[in-house]
C-alpha cells in the first residue's frame, strides 16, 4: 500500500519541528510524544505505511499544527514555499473559515452582506460557501489566532451607533457562559442574522435577553436553540461621521 500524502506532509512537518524546537530532538523523542512506539514510527518511515487517526490527532493538538495544511492540496502548495509556517496554527484556512492568515500576515476576513445574511444563516458552516463570499484585507498585528467575521447591519435597530449599511466585525464567542452583557452581538440565527445588544444570559429558561439601541423597538428574548453563532462586535465601518455640536 503506497504511503498516503498526508502521512508524507506530516512527516515533512515532523522533520522541520525536529530542526527547529530543542525539546524535540529526534523522531524517537517525536514519537513517545505522542504516545507511539519508536517501532511503530520506523515502520511508517521506512515501511511506506500511514500513521493511524488517533496518532494524527494527537499531533495536531500537541503541536499546535493547522489541520488544513495537512489535508488541503492548494494550502500546502502555497505554504510550502516557505517552510517556516507550516508547522503555525495561524496559517491560511484553519479548519473553521472565519478568516485567512497568509505567510505575510495579512489576514482576510469574509463579509456577510445584506443580500447574503438569510443564505450564510442557513450555509454558515459550509466551507466551500464561505469560501466564495467577498473578503476584506489587511495586515494582522495580532500573532494569536482570532475568528474574526465581517456583518453588514440593516435596517434601523441599532440608531444612533450604527446605520443601515454599516459594517461590523465581530468576535466569536463559542460559550454562552463567556457572553459579556451590555454588548453588542452578531447573532445568526436559523434564518436570519441580527445585531443586537445581549444583556441577560438565561440559564433556566436557555435564552439570551437582547435590546436594540433604537428604543423605538422592545426588547425580547432569542431562545438558545435557535442560535447558531455568536459573535461580539469589536471594530466597525461607518457611513455616517458624527454630527458637530
Amino acid at each position: 500500500m503506497a504511503q498516503h500524502k498526508v502521512t508524507q506532509r506530516i512527516l515533512t512537518i515532523m522533520d522541520m519541528i525536529i530542526k527547529e524546537r530543542e525539546h524535540v530532538k529526534s523522531r524517537s523523542a517525536m514519537a513517545r510524544s505522542l504516545d507511539y512506539s519508536p517501532q511503530s514510527f520506523d515502520k511508517v518511515t521506512n515501511d511506506d505505511r500511514n500513521f493511524p487517526i488517533d496518532v494524527i490527532h494527537r499531533f495536531f493538538e500537541k503541536y499546535n499544527i493547522n489541520p488544513s495544511l495537512v489535508f488541503n492540496d492548494e494550502l500546502w502548495k502555497r505554504h510550502s514555499v516557505d517552510n517556516h509556517v507550516l508547522f503555525q496554527s495561524n496559517t491560511d484556512g484553519v479548519m473553521e473559515t472565519s478568516f485567512y492568515v497568509d505567510i505575510e500576515n495579512t489576514i482576510r476576513v469574509a463579509m456577510i452582506s445584506i443580500e447574503n445574511a438569510k443564505r450564510y444563516a442557513i450555509k454558515n458552516q459550509d466551507e466551500e460557501y464561505i469560501g466564495k463570499l467577498s473578503f476584506m484585507s489587511f495586515h494582522n498585528s495580532d500573532e494569536e489566532y482570532r475568528s474574526l467575521r465581517g456583518f453588514q447591519i440593516k435596517g434601523d435597530d441599532m440608531e444612533p451607533n450604527f446605520f443601515h449599511g454599516d459594517w461590523v466585525f465581530g468576535l466569536r464567542v463559542r460559550k454562552f457562559t463567556k457572553i459579556r452583557l451590555n454588548r453588542i452581538f452578531v447573532i445568526v440565527l436559523k434564518y436570519e442574522v441580527v445585531i443586537r445588544r445581549i444583556t441577560a444570559f438565561n440559564e433556566e429558561s436557555n435564552s439570551l435577553t437582547v435590546s436594540m439601541d433604537n428604543h423605538a423597538y422592545p426588547d425580547y428574548e432569542i431562545s438558545l436553540e435557535n442560535v447558531f453563532e455568536v459573535w461580539e462586535v469589536e471594530s466597525a465601518l461607518k457611513s455616517r461621521f458624527p454630527m458637530p455640536k
